[in-house]
């Protein structure tokens, strides 16, 4: 009994001892007054519009007042394609935002964005809002709100660069000029960005697609097929590039049309299945680099010196249109001095080797230089590249004839023509 008195005794004073401890902790633990709730001013509402309107040009504008524009952020810094940047939208327009630190917004989120301190100024010709806190000037109000991308062509974008800067697209039958090679979007390994070319299937037109090195995807093949590009707009200098917000919103799986491209950089005017005719005369098309060294195209002049009648064709390989719904043609001329203009022709029946005569040739409707070895585009007209839809056929050739007499004759330059089918 005495053993079992001393064992209750230990058992209540090591209960007791618990017991004090657990009240001295208690004691010694300091309640924290919860933060109150961060407030940002509102002050004056603006539109984005408006914002971009406080631009001066060739100016740092800093805001010292309450101002605040409301909208929907369309490019945020998730996938590494941005560094403490994003990009949103209302109704009027969009906007390109510098923080001073990672901004913590995501794509959808619907913000308020308090101006006071920032700048607003404009830097390789992109007009841009700069010094943003996160903390201090940043206000989210609801999430995934996620807008919807104009469907644009790069043409229309082109047409005007200040209404195309930050604007969120989609442009349809598009490809990589480069897709199909084994590239990359940029280089993961040495952290270097890259632009890669983005086409129009329907024309010439292109546009870099800008890719950072710290991009998540920055390692990733860029596809070979044709589609939808889903990006956001930005300008730098007089040009405009395209960022990717995630390649997951890239639909480029389409099968590319056939191209035949010729540009003369191999110096030859024959390569790839090209042919020419002498009709009149002995000077032949040749390639050259004058006047752009490097550069090269192919060149007809019948002043040797002097003028002496000439005629000479330049012929495109046989070209199969049949299972095609959409041809189209373009090509790059200059020339100078005065003389017969030079015709662009297209055949059905042209067998590829015997005289141009022996075929039935219809002119095709083209925009040609206006001398002094100014260049344009034969697509530079309202209408775009040179359609070929009549001759959805076989066996189709475009000629370029030349032709100089013995008392004049101009210099004729041709580039770059493509042939999309």
């Amino acid at each position: 009994m005495i053993f079992k008195t001393t064992k209750m005794k230990n058992i209540y004073y090591n209960l007791s001892s618990l017991f004090l401890v657990l009240m001295l902790i208690s004691a010694c633990e300091k309640d924290y007054d919860a933060p109150a709730p961060r407030a940002i001013p509102e002050g004056k509402i603006v539109t984005i519009a408006e914002v971009r309107a406080m631009e001066v040009p060739g100016t740092e504008i800093v805001i010292t007042e309450d101002i605040s524009v409301y909208g929907v952020v369309t490019m945020d810094e998730s996938t590494g394609n941005l560094y403490k940047e994003a990009y949103m939208t209302d109704a009027t327009g969009n906007l390109y935002l510098r923080f001073i630190s990672s901004s913590g917004l995501y794509i959808g989120d619907s913000v308020m964005v308090n101006l006071k301190g920032a700048k607003i100024l404009r830097y390789n010709q992109m007009l841009q809002v700069d010094s943003l806190h996160p903390d201090n000037n940043i206000v989210k109000i609801a999430t995934q709100v996620f807008k919807t991308p104009e469907t644009i062509t790069i043409d229309d974008l082109f047409s005007n660069l200040e209404a195309a800067q930050g604007k969120l697209v989609q442009i349809d039958n598009s490809w990589f000029q480069a897709g199909g090679q084994g590239l990359t979007y940029a280089y993961a390994a040495t952290q270097t960005s890259e632009s890669r070319i983005l086409q129009d299937l329907g024309s010439t037109s292109t546009i870099e697609v800008r890719t950072s090195g710290y991009a998540n995807f920055a390692n990733d093949t860029i596809p070979a097929g044709a589609g939808s590009f889903i990006g956001i707009v930005a300008q730098y200098n007089s040009g405009l590039q395209l960022l990717i917000r995630d390649p997951n919103e890239l639909s480029l799986n389409g099968v590319l049309p056939q191209m035949i491209i010729k540009n003369f950089q191999d110096q030859s005017i024959t390569s790839g299945g090209w042919t020419t005719q002498v009709v009149i005369g002995t000077i032949d098309w040749s390639t050259s680099d004058q006047g752009q060294s490097g550069d090269f195209y192919g060149v007809m002049s019948n002043y040797i010196p002097p003028n002496v009648s000439a005629e000479a064709w330049l012929i495109s390989p046989s070209l199969d249109f049949s299972a095609s719904t959409s041809p189209v043609f373009d090509f790059r001329n200059a020339y100078n001095y005065s003389g017969t203009a030079l015709e662009v022709l297209i055949s059905t029946n042209y067998d590829g080797v015997s005289a141009p005569a022996t075929a039935t040739w219809a002119p095709l409707s083209v925009k040609l230089s206006s001398g002094g070895f100014g260049w344009v585009n034969a697509s530079d007209s309202p209408n775009g590249p040179i359609d070929l839809t009549p001759y959805l056929v076989n066996n189709v050739y475009i000629g370029f004839k030349y032709t100089g007499s013995s008392t004049d004759g101009s210099t004729w330059e041709v580039d770059d023509i493509e042939i999309t089918y």
